[in-house]
């Protein structure tokens, strides 16, 4: 797939609904307190659904947020066509890294990284959210 920049503002639209409303879907919704001391299993499973399932498709399928933003970014030229990119993809990068964690259901690590993936969550919705609605001003 090739890139073409008619078709740029509907895949950054897609994106940030499959990828930005979903990869923090369920642990957006929790408070404070699941984010902070002792590390309480509704975060765990929330995180785990919103990275390790960012998105299922119909067919029984699921993306994990890293596999979902590999999908898109694989037919964008490098460097990134956009900076609120650049932010989303180092984001990214910092959820793959803490993904074993969660898949093995490691406590402390969980633990230890919940302000990078809090942080990396909120980069990833913020950054599409500006870069959409920057692309749909321009449209007029």
């Amino acid at each position: 797939m090739a890139f073409a920049v008619a078709d740029f503002p509907e895949q950054v639209a897609a994106l940030k609904h499959d990828l930005g409303k979903y990869v923090a879907w369920m642990s957006a919704n929790l408070g404070d307190d699941h984010w902070h001391g002792p590390l309480r299993d509704e975060l765990i499973e929330a995180l785990r659904r919103d990275l390790l399932r960012t998105r299922s498709g119909g067919d029984g399928t699921v993306e994990t947020a890293w596999e979902l933003w590999s999908r898109f970014a694989a037919a964008w030229p490098r460097p990134l066509p956009a900076p609120e990119l650049v932010l989303v993809e180092a984001a990214v990068d910092v959820l793959r890294a803490h993904g074993p964690a969660l898949v093995r259901g490691d406590r402390d690590a969980i633990a230890a990284a919940r302000p990078q993936i809090r942080a990396a969550q909120q980069t990833i919705r913020s950054e599409l959210q500006k870069l959409h609605r920057r692309l749909q001003s321009q449209r007029g």
